[in-house]
Order: C-alpha cells, then sequence, then structure tokens
C-alpha cells in the first residue's frame, strides 16, 4: 500500500515537472507571484462561502438521516475531510469524515450521509459537466436547463434503481463491504428523492462559487475567461482528482484546468499559474478550516 502511494505521488510529481518544463517554470512563478493579494483574499472568502453552502448541505443530509451536527462542526468537519482528500487517491480522503463527528452521530449513518454528499457530488458533475459539452460545442444555450432538468431525473433514476446492484459489487471487496451495508441503508430516508434534489441543488450553487473564484484568480493576473465557461466545464476537471493515479489528482487537475483556460484564451503558462494559485489557495484553507478536526484522525 506503501509503495503505491509514494507511486501515485511520484506519478503526480512527473506531470507536474513535464508541465513545468513545457511552459517554463520561470514564467510561472512570476506570474503567481503578480497576482494582486486583493483579488487572492476575495478568492478565499469566496472559498469560505463554498464550504459553508457544503457543509450546510451534508448537515441537511445528516438531520434527515435524525443526525443533529452543528454547522460549526458540521464545517470544520467537511475541511478536514477535505485536507484527507488532498492526500489521498481519487479523493477517498473524504470517507473520513464520519469519524471527525463520531461524538455526535453514529459511524454508520455518517458513512451513508458522506454516500449521499458523494453521489450528488458526482451527480452535479455529470450534469453540468454534459450541459457545458453541449455549450461548448453547439452554442446552443437555450436547451442548457431543459437538459439539465432532464439529466438530472434519469441520472437520480439510475443510481436509485441499481443501487442493489452497486451494493452487491462493492460487496465482493473486504475494505468496500462497510460501503456496500450503508447502501442498504439507504433505504431508511424518507424521502431520497427530495434530499437527492435539495443536495443537487445546493451543490449546483456551490459550482457557481467554485467558478467565481477561478474567475477571481484569473482576475488578479488581469485574465478574464468566461464565467459561464468555467460554471460548466470546471466541474469535469474536477472530476480528474476522481482519477485514482495520482494523489489528489495532482497534475492532471492543474493540466486539465490550464487546457480550460486555454479554450477560453488565456495563454497556456498563465492558465497554469492559475491551477497552482488555485490549488495553494485551496489547500492552504483546508488546513486553517479543518486542520484541529483532521488531528483527530491523522
Amino acid at each position: 500500500m506503501r509503495h503505491k502511494k509514494i507511486l501515485r505521488l511520484a506519478f503526480g510529481l512527473l506531470l507536474i515537472a513535464f508541465l513545468l518544463h513545457r511552459l517554463g517554470p520561470a514564467s510561472v512563478v512570476h506570474t503567481i507571484l503578480s497576482a494582486r493579494p486583493a483579488y487572492v483574499l476575495v478568492a478565499i472568502s469566496v472559498y469560505a462561502v463554498t464550504f459553508l453552502i457544503l457543509s450546510t448541505r451534508w448537515r441537511m443530509i445528516l438531520h434527515d438521516m435524525g443526525g443533529n451536527v452543528s454547522l460549526i462542526s458540521a464545517y470544520q468537519a467537511f475541511a478536514g475531510g477535505m485536507i484527507l482528500s488532498d492526500i489521498t487517491p481519487a479523493r477517498i480522503g473524504e470517507l473520513s469524515r464520519p469519524l471527525l463527528v463520531r461524538d455526535k452521530v453514529e459511524l454508520n449513518r455518517g458513512l451513508v450521509s458522506v454516500l449521499i454528499d458523494r453521489i450528488s457530488d458526482i451527480l452535479t458533475i455529470l450534469i453540468l459537466g454534459a450541459c457545458g459539452l453541449i455549450l461548448f460545442l453547439t452554442g446552443r444555450e437555450d436547451v442548457i436547463v431543459i437538459l439539465m432538468m432532464m439529466l438530472m431525473a434519469l441520472i437520480s433514476a439510475a443510481i436509485w434503481r441499481g443501487r442493489r446492484a452497486i451494493s452487491d459489487k462493492l460487496s465482493g471487496s473486504d475494505r468496500l463491504a462497510p460501503i456496500a451495508r450503508s447502501f442498504d441503508d439507504l433505504s431508511a430516508i424518507k424521502d431520497i428523492r427530495l434530499v437527492m434534489i435539495r443536495s443537487v441543488l445546493l451543490t449546483v450553487i456551490a459550482w457557481v462559487t467554485h467558478a467565481l473564484r477561478v474567475y477571481i484568480l484569473a482576475s488578479s493576473i488581469d485574465q478574464t475567461p468566461s464565467l459561464q465557461m468555467l460554471f460548466f466545464l470546471l466541474p469535469l476537471v474536477s472530476a480528474l482528482s476522481l482519477i485514482p493515479v495520482s494523489i489528489s489528482g495532482l497534475g492532471l487537475v492543474e493540466g486539465g484546468l490550464a487546457a480550460l483556460l486555454a479554450s477560453q484564451g488565456v495563454p497556456a503558462s498563465t492558465g497554469l499559474s492559475i491551477a497552482f494559485l488555485d490549488r495553494i489557495v485551496t489547500v492552504a484553507f483546508h488546513i486553517i478550516a479543518g486542520g484541529r478536526a483532521a488531528s483527530r484522525v491523522l
């Protein structure tokens, strides 16, 4: 297991080194240092709002399951889980979140809540990403809202109807068996459809703030990518962190964001600088907001 972690870290660092070699490390560093501090502080504030939305989403899911966690505790636990996510492949560190509130919520119930939370994330990524690709390729804005609603309904129905098959597949692994049992517990929720719809809507709002954060960081170095395209396509860039070939998508996410910004007319080296700046801002915020909570399980 340790060898796999080292290999994933090495792979991510090699990707970073390759990107820097191709685009020029001196140019990237100079661009990062030229970012206006006031803009960076505003971006951090926007990210704090993002966490407020996401921790509220998780807290509401817990409440629907009979759990009672204060907003402050949910906020800190969410940030703590993100710290562990930053140092694990495919962001599996977020599954540690129930451990951070185990004194308030039964562990298995907490795991179920995180699963619903993550499913709503993935569902939103699929919806926004699909709509973003259609918008990017065709420019047809008039069908986006209808398509979003259709995709939300279809994917939600597929996940719900296939939960038993998903549970059976996960049961084949000793490590994933607890997660499989958690899928069975989803039926205990009174109205799972309402929970999912509300969670996805909150996640959509959170992605507005994600896009705004990146836009502000780009503006700090005099770049103005399309906020609309960031909103729709940034989720696909984030999905690269789910590929378990590097630690938290290290290198993949930065390259993906640089490519997305390049499609909006941002020079590749500048786009990579924005990606690194965004990584620095988000990881630093995770440590500040969730360091104390994460220390309980580290």
